[in-house]
């Protein structure tokens, strides 16, 4: 470090819990539906997370359409 120079990294707008999850919930095939059901819920309270499902309908994709969020 330089003397008298203070160096700084820059942290990623939006940066907690809710970075990956729209990625996740997306990308998860597997059996936990539980998991995933809390996940989505958690997504859907978090203004951020939700507004982002939201533009997903933009590109004709619905999370409500997952395999964990039908009813059989």
């Amino acid at each position: 470090m330089i003397q008298g120079v203070v160096t700084t990294q820059l942290t990623p707008v939006g940066v907690g819990w809710g970075d990956y999850v729209i990625a996740w919930l997306l990308t998860y095939s597997g059996s936990d539906c539980q998991l995933w059901q809390l996940v989505y819920r958690k997504c859907r309270e978090s203004e951020l997370c939700r507004k982002t499902a939201e533009l997903l309908l933009t590109i004709s994709y619905n999370l409500e359409e997952h395999k964990c969020l039908q009813t059989t």
